[in-house]
Order: structure tokens, then C-alpha cells, then sequence
């Protein structure tokens, strides 16, 4: 059942997953949509990880998509930090999850989730960081432009359309001009990665048009915590639709190698 909140002045769409059938000693799977998505673009990928390690899962429309408030002015080039610092937090304490929670964050998610994981480390029991970006590169702002082109003259305007509604033009541009902007050229997460201590897997399709390899084996290669890698042949940007079955394959392996989940 999709529930609302008010969250950082916002009202925020949120769903338990698995709620009923889940071990309560486990921790919370956290889902973190990508920058054009929402929970229902998740479709059933939460709820057949909830079932495979036995963990309940919570997901939510950040603000500006989905089901949650439209959002009314420019995102600032930081938005990524303030949802990770502020809007989780809140959303978390609001909800009453305490205990440190376990996160599977694609794209701009996947990234929400290591600035998160990198401030609150102890409230992190592991994370998937999937399709993330840590810094910007050249293949990530040509990716994004091709986006700006399919919105205008492909079609995807009208894909988008079904799952955020009037939204979808603000939501898409707020997304489109932030990343496109000068001043976020230069943007990086990458000196915080060593305040990262939970166990991390980055997983990326190899033929992702947003980023290259070397996103993920940085990612690995700089947090304190146990850092693996999953890359995915003939896979591009959305490994948990593409390459369904191998995505929870390895995460709910993950989580189990580390908790004794299943």
C-alpha cells in the first residue's frame, strides 16, 4: 500500500515491502530509484529480493517524481548530498527505522547511497551501488544529452509520462539541466569514499551509456569497507531489468555472505 509523508517541507510517496512475511531481526532494504525513476518503475525487483533474502524493503518516490509533490524550482547541484544528509535521515526516523539498514541504489540512487553510507556509517549494515557515478564523464554527459534528444523527438517523454504524470516535464528538465550545468562539471563523491566502512558491491552493465568501468572499480578500490565488483556482459544501464536474475542472484548472495540471510 503507497502511503505519503511529509519529508524536508515535501510530501513524499513511500511503500513497505514484504512486510508481513519478513524475519524482523533482519535489517531494511532500502531502495533508491535512478534520476528519471520512481518506485513503480521498479516494478517487481524489490519485492522478489525481499522474498529471496527475507528482509522487508522500503521505497519512495523522491520529491519531484512519481507520486510524490511536483517539484517547482531549479535542483541545486548538490541534491544528491542533501538527500543522502537531510531527506533520508528524516524519512528513516519518521518511519522508525533505527537500526542500521542495508541499501540497493541505482544510478543517481546508487550514488544517494554511498554519500549516505560515507556520513552514516554506522547506520549502514551493507549497500549495491548499481550504474552509480561517483564523477562526471565524458560518456555521462554525452549519455545525458542523448537522453535531452530522446525526450524531445524519440519518445521517451511519453514512456516517462506514464509513470510521473504532469510531473514529467519538471521532473525531467530539473534533472537534465542540473546534470548539464558548468557548474557541475567538475562534480565528485570520490574523496568521501574512504568514510564508507560497510561492505559495498558495485555493480555495472558493461555496455552502460551513462559510464565506464572505471566508476565501479574506483568505488572499490577507495572505501574502508569491503569493496567487490559485478560487471555484466551485454548488459547497459538498468542491470535489474536487463539482467534480472543475475542482479539478485549476486545481491541476495551478497547480503547473505554477510549476514546470513538466506
Amino acid at each position: 500500500m503507497i502511503k505519503h509523508l511529509v519529508v524536508s517541507g515535501h510530501k513524499l510517496a513511500y511503500q513497505w515491502i514484504n512486510n508481513n512475511s519478513c524475519n524482523p531481526e533482519k535489517p531494511v532494504i532500502i531502495f533508491l530509484h535512478e534520476g528519471l525513476g520512481c518506485m513503480k518503475l521498479w516494478k517487481d525487483f524489490p519485492l522478489n529480493l525481499c522474498r529471496m533474502t527475507g528482509c522487508r524493503g522500503l521505497m519512495y518516490d523522491r520529491y519531484g517524481y512519481g507520486r510524490s509533490d511536483k517539484i517547482e524550482e531549479p535542483r541545486e547541484n548538490d541534491f544528491l548530498y542533501e538527500e543522502a544528509a537531510s531527506v533520508l535521515p528524516e524519512l528513516l526516523a519518521k518511519l522508525g527505522v533505527s537500526e542500521p539498514v542495508m541499501l540497493f541504489g541505482h544510478s543517481d540512487g546508487g550514488t544517494i547511497s554511498l554519500i549516505f553510507s560515507a556520513l552514516y556509517p554506522g547506520r549502514t549494515a551493507a549497500m549495491v551501488a548499481e550504474s552509480s557515478h561517483i564523477f562526471m564523464e565524458q560518456v555521462t554527459l554525452r549519455g545525458i544529452k542523448q537522453a535531452i534528444n530522446d525526450y524531445k523527438h524519440n519518445g521517451l517523454r511519453e514512456k516517462l509520462k506514464k509513470y510521473h504524470g504532469e510531473k514529467t516535464d519538471s521532473m525531467f528538465y530539473s534533472w537534465a539541466n542540473v546534470w548539464t550545468s558548468e557548474e557541475t562539471a567538475g562534480w565528485s563523491i570520490e574523496l568521501i569514499l574512504p568514510e564508507i566502512t560497510s561492505p559495498v558491491l558495485a555493480i555495472r552493465g558493461e555496455n552502460d551509456q551513462y559510464g565506464t568501468a572505471l566508476q565501479t572499480e574506483t568505488i572499490s578500490s577507495h572505501v574502508n569497507g569491503h569493496g567487490k565488483v559485478l560487471h555484466i556482459p551485454g548488459c547497459g544501464h538498468i542491470p535489474h531489468h536487463e539482467k534480472r536474475e543475475t542482479v539478485l542472484k549476486h545481491t541476495a548472495e551478497f547480503f547473505a555472505s554477510q549476514f546470513e540471510l538466506v
